[in-house]
């Protein structure tokens, strides 16, 4: 560990980064094929930049079963869980996404239990409950559980497992993180599954198309620092998190990305926040405090 609590330090920093990033890609008009690629893209140039520049070891001697667990968790991370997600936004509001993405950590503290032994405590369990209760309040909106048609039943049940592959692909890949270089092992599951990607979308023919993202163009005022952030510095903190705490830990701390994105949205959109938005911030925020006091 580089420094005292470096992994609740970087477990709460990489979400604040994401929505940061968030904000910058709401402001493009790409689209979101050629967004993913672009900035996957540029992550991984520059965390090769960093791989030189900080000399680092390359992977020659990594056991086989360290790279299965490394392509498990790009592909159900990055390939699968990308994936699945697009097709439930096509069927769900964004709202009804938000609230499903709070299984996120509940996913990763059952995942962890089950694949790396991680048996959550009781105060961990009531600090978590706080989180996850908060993080509802604050973005379940005026009827949002009115489920009009079957078709969104099926888009709920799509984004539930898209969360489920991407927290399945972050507990596969916290035994390597802790036998290997933060930096090397993000690039290695980056270039993974940017491998996956490129192939799916040349397999649909629309590989040509979404790389004209890549002609210098009045986008890349945004774009470029929106990836930089978004796939750069948020992944390594973000895979930094789990390298240095509980992965189940890290999960719930990353689950504060909703609470900076209402501030942010009401700093720099204009939008409005309701008392009860602003009340669920509070008990994730009391939540997440009480689960670093007491971890």
């Amino acid at each position: 560990m580089p420094f005292p609590y470096a992994g609740e330090i970087c477990s709460l920093a990489a979400p604040l980064v994401w929505s940061v990033a968030l904000i910058l890609y709401k402001q493009t008009n790409v689209p979101a094929a050629s967004m993913n690629l672009f900035k996957n893209s540029l992550a991984l140039a520059l965390l090769v930049v960093t791989l030189v520049a900080t000399g680092a070891p390359l992977p020659v001697g990594r056991p086989v079963g360290d790279w299965l667990l490394l392509v498990a968790s790009a592909l159900l991370g990055l390939a699968v869980a990308d994936t699945l997600l697009f097709f439930g936004l096509a069927r769900v509001d964004a709202s009804k996404v938000a609230i499903v993405d709070t299984l996120y950590a509940p996913f990763v503290v059952l995942a962890a239990w089950l694949v790396l032994g991680e048996a959550p405590t009781l105060w961990f369990l009531a600090g978590a409950g706080l989180v996850v209760v908060g993080l509802a309040m604050a973005t379940i909106q005026r009827g949002a559980w009115r489920l009009r048609r079957r078709e969104e039943v099926v888009g709920l049940g799509i984004v539930a497992a898209a969360v489920l592959c991407n927290a399945l692909g972050v507990v596969l890949a916290k035994p390597v993180l802790a036998r290997s270089g933060l930096v090397e092992v993000t690039a290695s599951r980056l270039l993974i599954g940017l491998i996956v990607q490129s192939a799916w979308l040349a397999s649909r023919g629309a590989l040509r198309p979404t790389l004209s993202v890549f002609r210098p163009s009045p986008e890349w005022r945004t774009l470029v620092p929106a990836a930089v952030l978004g796939a750069y510095v948020s992944m390594l903190l973000w895979l930094g998190g789990y390298k240095w705490a509980d992965a189940s830990l890290s999960a719930v701390l990353n689950q504060s990305a909703t609470v900076y994105m209402l501030g942010l949205a009401a700093l720099f959109l204009g939008e409005r926040l309701r008392p009860v938005q602003v009340g669920g911030a509070l008990v994730a925020a009391v939540g997440a405090a009480w689960i670093v006091a007491t971890g």
